[in-house]
């Protein structure tokens, strides 16, 4: 179960007499003749990021003409089973003849007490060695965790068709011994065996060959995989509801006792409902991810370089994505006095040094750090933390930490009437909350695109936003030979079909009582609780996704204390933060600094930064008795 809070802006507008109403796939609002021509006034006209048209794949789920449900899933090879360690991590070669297709073919739908599974790898299987085998129907309770909870009812051998094609029937629900029902959750994966499992294998590939796949979880009789997790312990969820990207969430993978697996890589999976051929071109975009753009080197052992030297180009902050973006998560800041490196400062009216500093050209370190306290009513006192960054001369400069990468491809797939809806440019409804749309750069007579990503929401779509960061971190200009179309295609895949980790539930009580503060001291009216992305996403996986991010992908006045260096209006202005996989921030990135410049060293020092248009929700915080203010944390970190 996920602890959803209302939508604070949809509260404040129906107690002022509007009606909400769903307005492009997303909460919007009928207002009051006035109200509403007063929004309208400071709306911007856009050009929609993507045209009507097909996906690139064909539906997830579908029926045919017999009645029989039809399902398509995708996915990559895993080192060991699910709860073990490998299961999350990449092994060598990872990108190379190691993913694969299923079609789930659903007669339960029709009558029929029958399932049948075909299994597709995109490299010949073993034709020697062992069988690729089929285990179904997993065991819980204490039986089931035996051997670290993968064991299962039944394990057979697939029947090869074609070296390439694979097919396994499942007749019963083994782990209750009566036919298959609908709403049965047939939990399955798959022994792998690819050509050179054994040496008399015709063409094997390079690199290991026995694998395991994923612990699928289909629906029976409804069509689609769900990532609810059992032990036992119970269901460890998702509810539906605790799904915060839909159906790209993916599982959340722990031992019996709540600890997670690998919890390093949680923002490292593939979406749960990935279609192929996108796990080919995810793993491929996760190589480049990984690799130094000097040298080709794959900064993980084992792996072969990718023949891009000299792509690197002569002025540089990193010569890797995932120097900056560490497993896919925030980027942290050095102890004071170091050089800092997945921090840049973005430079206004600097002609010597252009619009981003460089280490070519000065060396940025964390010169301090000017403590702040902060009283609570209660009289607790919590201290804040300031970074002052020294490039050996002032500079009129933007901070900018690396951010988490996860669920960019859901916020990209939302329509823009669905975004603009919450937009409030000049407060016509009073309530202290401006939210203004960003804008891109537009050609002359086009009108421009709605910025959705960087965290001024300088970027309309991942594809521009991997052009930007390539040019100004690595030195790649977009039209350079040697990182062609086809390359950064794949880099745009990686980070648009990375899987959102679900709410954890670890104190069910709790955490309700923590939705309901977050509701009601005001955060919600800026990290909107639920949106609905569009229909016109060329990603199959990305459409008409009920989604929890927490944003509303707005910029909004965050106040003096949060304005950076450039000088400019808007130097304190910042997109609304998704919240999305905010718990994981420690595990996955080694330390907490959130914000915009990594000051914030845990959630509460980051909500207590908050000012401008967000002072009176950082004022109710400090305000809040302790149980109230430690359930409103624990809310947040279990995101």
């Amino acid at each position: 179960m996920r602890i959803r809070p209302p939508n604070v802006l949809v509260l404040v507008l129906v107690l002022a007499g509007c009606e909400p109403i769903k307005l492009g796939g997303g909460t919007g609002v009928v207002l009051g003749p006035n109200l509403q021509r007063c929004r309208e006034a400071s709306l911007p006209r856009v050009t929609p990021l993507f045209a009507e048209g097909p996906a690139e794949t064909g539906p997830i789920v579908r029926h045919r003409e017999d009645g029989v449900l039809v399902t398509e899933v995708a996915g990559r090879v895993r080192g060991r089973h699910e709860r073990e360690e490998r299961f999350g991590s990449y092994d060598t070669r990872s990108f190379e003849n190691r993913s694969y297709r299923l079609v789930v073919e659903d007669a339960v739908a029709a009558g029929r007490s029958e399932i049948r599974i075909t299994y597709y790898p995109i490299a010949d299987v073993s034709t020697y060695g062992p069988v690729t085998n089929f285990r179904s129907w997993k065991m819980y309770g204490p039986e089931g965790n035996q051997n670290g909870g993968y064991t299962f009812y039944v394990n057979q051998q697939m029947r090869q068709v074609s070296p390439r094609q694979l097919e396994q029937t499942v007749t019963d629900n083994a782990r209750e011994g009566r036919p298959l029902r609908t709403g049965d959750i047939l939990d399955f994966e798959l022994g792998i065996y690819l050509a050179g499992a054994d040496p008399m294998d015709p063409a094997p590939i390079a690199g290991g060959s026995s694998y395991f796949s994923d612990t699928f979880r289909y629906q029976v009789g409804l069509g689609g995989l769900t990532p609810e997790t059992f032990d036992s312990a119970g269901m460890l969820g998702p509810a539906p509801d605790g799904r915060l990207g839909g159906g790209t969430t993916v599982p959340f993978v722990a031992l019996a006792d709540g600890t997670p697996v690998e919890p390093r890589y949680a923002l490292s999976q593939l979406a749960l409902n990935i279609q192929s051929p996108h796990p080919q071109g995810f793993l491929e975009g996760r190589r480049l991810f990984y690799t130094e753009l000097d040298t080709g080197a794959h900064v993980e052992n084992g792996n072969p370089p990718l023949p891009l030297q000299g792509v690197l180009g002569p002025q540089f902050n990193a010569r890797s994505c995932v120097a900056c973006h560490a497993f896919n998560g925030r980027g942290v800041l050095p102890p004071v006095g170091e050089q800092v490196q997945s921090l840049v400062l973005r430079l206004t009216n600097e002609p010597e040094f252009g619009d981003q500093l460089q280490p070519q050209e000065a060396t940025v370190r964390l010169s301090r750090i000017e403590p702040q306290p902060v009283t609570f009513s209660d009289g607790e006192v919590v201290m804040l933390h300031r970074q002052v960054f020294d490039a050996g001369r002032p500079l009129r400069a933007s901070a900018r930490l690396a951010p988490a990468l996860v669920g960019m491809g859901l916020l990209e797939a939302l329509d823009e009437s669905t975004i603009l809806a919450a937009a409030d440019e000049t407060d016509c409804d009073g309530d202290g909350i401006s939210g203004r749309a960003a804008l891109s750069r537009a050609a002359p007579g086009e009108e421009p695109r709605l910025g959705r990503f960087g965290w001024k929401a300088e970027h309309p779509s991942v594809s521009a936003q991997v052009d930007a960061e390539l040019e100004a971190h690595l030195g790649v200009g977009v039209t350079a030979s040697a990182l062609g179309g086809e390359d950064r295609a794949r880099l745009v895949t990686y980070l648009r079909l990375l899987g959102v980790i679900p709410q954890r539930m670890t104190s069910p009580v709790q955490l309700r009582r923590g939705a309901e503060v977050f509701a009601a001291v005001g955060c919600g009216a800026c990290h909107l609780s639920e949106l609905t992305t569009g229909g016109r996403h060329p990603f199959e996986e990305l459409r008409a996704q009920t989604v929890h991010p927490f944003t509303d992908l707005l910029l909004h006045d965050m106040g003096a204390g949060l304005a950076d260096d450039s000088g400019l209006p808007e130097a304190s202005e910042w997109r609304t933060a998704p919240l999305w996989g905010l718990g994981f921030t420690a595990q996955v990135s080694g330390a907490v600094n959130l914000l915009h410049d990594g000051r914030a060293g845990s959630v509460l020092e980051a909500v207590l930064w908050h000012g401008g248009e967000a002072q009176a929700a950082r004022d109710a915080v400090v305000a809040l008795p302790r149980e109230d203010r430690l359930a409103l944390l624990a809310f947040l970190e279990s995101l």
